[in-house]
């Protein structure tokens, strides 16, 4: 019990059911259209439904999505879903969110084959992103910092991933990480920016 509430409690900080849920009857079982620079990224089926969604993949399949962006195949993953971010989680979060989202009811739905742009489309093309963007591992604290401090760190660079939407994107839809968490342009919408500025961010809260 105590697992389903943790793991149900990161799945909230994550938000994960607003991308992975169109059907508002249908939570989680994906299909949302993600538009994106490149083209439209439909969201995957979260349930444990065998055949559309995650119910046949093992433990280390769900981490390895979630920590290096690789599907249960061996497909790469596109960084709308934001592994990352996830990446920093530790694997016994990862565990218990894997255990929450088995514990739903599941339900059939294969969302839409993805709509993008040539050379996107093709997958192993993601290697090459991930060379340049991303650097896989956990969360590692800082000894100068209070554990308040580092839970904070934790869930905002890990399960949270404000910084998908609030750092704003280089040409390559990558984090400009020299203005992490200072703003981002997002489909219609501005995300604020986060930080401590006394002008535009949280400073004058």
């Amino acid at each position: 019990y105590a697992t389903l509430q943790k793991g149900r409690a990161l799945v909230d900080a994550g938000d994960c059911v607003a991308c992975h849920t169109k059907d508002k009857s249908k939570p989680f079982a994906g299909g949302r259209a993600i538009p994106t620079p490149f083209g439209t990224i439909y969201s995957a089926n979260i349930t444990p439904d065998r055949d559309t969604g995650i119910g046949a993949w093992t433990a280390d399949d769900f981490y390895r999505a979630l920590h290096e962006g690789i599907g249960p195949h061996g497909e790469r993953l596109y960084p709308a879903f934001p592994y990352p971010y996830f990446t920093r989680m530790s694997r016994d979060d990862v565990e218990a969110v894997r255990a929450y989202l088995m514990s739903l009811d599941p339900v059939s739905n294969t969302p839409p084959q993805n709509e993008l742009v040539w050379p996107l489309n093709i997958r192993t093309f993601m290697a090459g992103w991930n060379m340049l963007f991303f650097s896989k591992g956990e969360f590692q604290p800082d000894p100068d910092k209070s554990a308040k401090w580092n839970r904070g760190a934790y869930l905002v660079e890990g399960p949270g991933h404000c910084g998908a939407c609030h750092t704003p994107k280089n040409i390559f839809g990558a984090d400009k990480t020299s203005k992490a968490l200072q703003g981002g342009a997002i489909q219609d919408w501005t995300a604020p920016n986060l930080t401590a500025q006394a002008s535009e961010g949280l400073g004058r809260w």
